[in-house]
């Protein structure tokens, strides 16, 4: 463990900064959230799986009987809120082309996740003094995915191995030498550079395309005659960012729409802000919005995208879909400064489709389409390959509307994201109470059966989440209308201190699905459900406000993102001292880089560098 006493400015750690520094992050698997003792599904296969490399193993048979396992553990955890870790262990036979390949082929839960080959991957290794020294090849998959980061992105492609100088089909791959032991180490990946060599199905040396599949972990043995088992435990898979990506709050306020971020800065916080927009179908419309005053000032920015508004529909018929998907890319070039877009609005609800209820019916099919349209349209355009495209979020308590085809909020909330699958990029929901109680918030009462297993207040978001498919629950959530579920009584009375306290709680549970904003519905006076002028619940809202309640669970001060506050963090703050904020140096989020945000890494110096 370093200490504040141990900074050491040390050339390695001005390299590690130069070329290691990053924004945002795409966690992809912390094995929490698992039943302890789960082998061989949970992202990697048990390490016989691969005929490829079975060979060379001197026991394949189950895990409760000798060296096979890669299962969910107890016995070591780097995350300091967690619990678990996977731990592999395995035996070599002597045969001196040995090696393993730990494949995440089709496995149960995040099975062939994608990742960037653009930036760098990052994982923590814990291996026990008596496992012997081994070599780490990353071998990724070259499917030319559409899927968002950490989602299955398919099992067809050529085979690269990334960060070998060795290897070929004949031979076993000499990648990343790991010999310190009874420690916590992280090995980082970062793809553009490292040195690439082809494997199999194709592969040719050359990462091609944008991203593929981590599709293994090679394990190599320095020396191929030790018999001793292999044990090591692996934990917190992440992509790390880049300079120049998005950089988002890092707490969980919000509005849906804007005016009212001078509460916020008011308490030193910046919010998240949800903002609709209306653009018809026509193809040849050109016109956008630029969000950038928003986002220069430090706020978060999310834009709904809708056809229009009742009775239009907040998407056209069915016949317009490919004009509505031509208009969305339009708008989406010519706007600035947004990069989480949601393709419509509640579209199991009459009141959105094209015409009302005497018009054509949102099911879940056409509402599919008509996403995958706007979702290539926008990953198509360049410089916004890599946006967060949302499927829309559900009318929440609307029943079935069985003449129509459209099952009850729950049902249809839960076939819209098994159709859509790993093409989306977000989880949106909406969450209200029924009255101005704010005992409600925490309310455990359910409705009338049959929907007695759904929670009549706030804690509906939890029904909602729990029909989240298991392979989309490492994408982030946001809650972009909230409510007393009737106008706001200009009471400062906690319902939103509450509100925030409970999504704060709910986030402290890393098996639990992030929820990364909450947005209060709704600022401007355009309905009855308006929060201008009212002074009381701004009162409300600003004193939920001093709690730092923060999406992100990585200690403060880890300005690269790397699980680690050190040197290179330091180094981070230092070089850019001075200078404008509103990014991952900026600690404090106040727009400048200054002494503030240095004694925020020194506070924080050592957290999260177990060893």
């Amino acid at each position: 463990m370093q200490t504040r006493k141990g900074m050491r400015w040390t050339l390695s750690a001005l390299i590690t900064l130069l070329t290691h520094t990053a924004a945002a992050q795409c966690e992809i698997q912390h094995f929490e959230g698992y039943s302890n003792g789960l082998n061989g599904v949970v992202m990697f296969r048990q390490p016989s799986f691969s005929g490829t490399t079975s060979g060379f193993l001197a026991y394949t048979g189950t895990c409760s009987s000798g060296p096979n396992c890669a299962q969910i553990s107890l016995e070591r955890n780097r995350t300091p809120s967690g619990s678990r870790a996977l731990k592999v262990v395995w035996q070599f036979n002597g045969n001196p082309r040995a090696w393993l390949r730990l494949t995440t082929f089709n496995t149960l839960y995040y099975a062939n996740p994608t990742i960037s080959f653009q930036r760098r991957l990052s994982l923590w290794l814990y291996v026990p003094s008596s496992t012997p020294d081994f070599y780490l090849t990353l071998g990724v998959r070259e499917t030319q995915p559409r899927a968002a980061c950490g989602a299955n992105g398919g099992a067809t492609g050529g085979i690269e191995w990334v960060g070998a100088t060795q290897g070929d089909a004949s031979n076993p791959p000499i990648g990343k030498r790991i010999r310190q032991k009874d420690r916590w180490v992280q090995v980082v990946f970062d793809l553009p550079s490292e040195p690439v060599l082809p494997f199999a199905g194709g592969a040719n040396g050359v990462l091609d395309g944008r991203a593929g599949v981590l599709e293994h972990l090679a394990f190599t043995p320095v020396d191929p005659s030790d018999a001793r088992p292999y044990t090591v435990y692996i934990d917190d898979i992440r992509v790390l960012p880049n300079e120049n990506d998005p950089v988002d709050p890092p707490w969980i306020f919000g509005l849906h729409e804007p005016g009212g971020e001078f509460a916020a800065v008011a308490e030193g916080k910046r919010i998240w802000i949800l903002f609709t927009e209306e653009l018809g179908a026509d193809p040849n419309n050109q016109t956008g919005r630029d969000y950038r005053p928003y986002v220069n000032a430090g706020h978060g920015v999310i834009v709904r995208l809708n056809y229009g508004y009742h009775p239009n529909g907040t998407l056209p018929p069915s016949s317009q879909y490919a004009n509505f998907a031509q208009r969305v890319a339009n708008f989406v070039r010519n706007s600035h400064g947004a990069h989480i877009w949601i393709i419509g609005n509640e579209t199991n609800l009459p009141a959105e489709w094209p015409g009302g209820e005497n018009g054509e019916s949102i099911t879940v099919a056409r509402y599919v389409q008509a996403f995958r349209m706007c979702r290539d349209a926008i990953r198509s355009i360049p410089g916004h390959e890599d946006d967060w495209v949302c499927a829309a979020p559900v009318g929440t308590y609307a029943p079935p509307f069985p003449q129509y085809g459209i099952p009850g909020f729950l049902d249809y909330w839960q076939q819209m994201l098994d159709a859509i699958g790993a093409e989306q990029d977000g989880i949106i929901l909406h969450a209200y109470t029924h009255g101005s109680d704010p005992n409600n918030i925490f309310s455990e009462t359910r409705m009338q059966p049959p929907y007695d297993q759904v929670y009549l207040h706030f804690r509906v978001y939890r029904n909602l989440l729990s029909r989240v498919p298991p392979s989309l629950r490492h994408l982030p959530a946001f809650i972009t209308e909230t409510n007393q579920g009737e106008p706001w009584t200009n009471t400062n009375n906690g319902w939103i201190k509450n509100a925030y306290q409970e999504i704060h709680t709910w986030n402290q549970n890393p098996a639990n699905q992030a929820i990364w904003g909450v947005c209060l519905y709704r600022w401007p006076q355009i309905d009855p459900y308006y929060i201008e002028g009212k002074w009381n619940t701004i009162q409300d809202w600003r004193e939920a406000m001093r709690n730092d309640y923060r999406w992100r669970r990585d200690a403060v001060g880890d300005v690269d993102g790397d699980g680690c506050v050190d040197d290179a963090d330091m180094l981070g703050v230092l070089f850019r001292f001075g200078q404008g904020g509103y990014n991952r140096y900026d600690l404090n989020w106040d727009g400048a880089i200054d002494d503030a945000d240095l004694l925020h890494v020194l506070f924080a110096f050592g957290q999260g560098c177990d060893g």
